[in-house]
């Protein structure tokens, strides 16, 4: 038991040592005074505080500019592209519905019914790409336009 004991107390003076080495190693963190502000101050416009950007930003075209729109326009907006949206949702929908019965059949000789559910699954894709789409660009929209993501629910 005693030489386990003395083979712990080792290891934990290794590692003490180890620890304590690493406190050494690290660099020690520069502490900065106003006597050392002042000693820079002269060269501070070199730092670019100072400096003009080289081109002046875009301006916005004239029809652009005038146009700002509120919370009400978009959410109007929102709810025509989920009026739009509507009947392809529900064409999605009825596609899942069909692709679930046709799973629950019991397969038949030839892989009739796995080449049907192949081609809904692959309408179900085309048309939840073009939900997608339309989405995603009627956000891109708004944010361009500066439309608060609140306003779009």
């Amino acid at each position: 038991m005693t030489t386990m004991l003395r083979c712990l107390l080792a290891l934990v003076c290794a590692r003490v040592a180890a620890a304590s080495a690493l406190d050494d190693d690290k660099k020690p963190v520069p502490l900065y005074t106003n006597e050392d502000l002042r000693r820079v101050s002269p060269y501070r416009d070199e730092t670019g505080v100072s400096s003009k950007p080289a081109a002046a930003p875009a301006a916005e075209p004239a029809s652009e500019r005038g146009r700002v729109r509120g919370e009400e326009y978009w959410r109007r907006e929102a709810e025509r592209l989920r009026d739009r949206l509507r009947p392809l949702r529900e064409r999605a929908s009825e596609l899942r519905f069909r692709i679930e019965e046709r799973r629950r059949q019991p397969p038949r000789r030839g892989g009739g019914v796995d080449a049907q559910i192949g081609a809904l699954e692959r309408r179900l894709r085309v048309l939840e790409e073009r939900i997608r789409e339309a989405e995603s660009r009627f956000e891109d929209r708004a944010r361009r336009e500066r439309a608060l993501p609140g306003w779009l629910r």
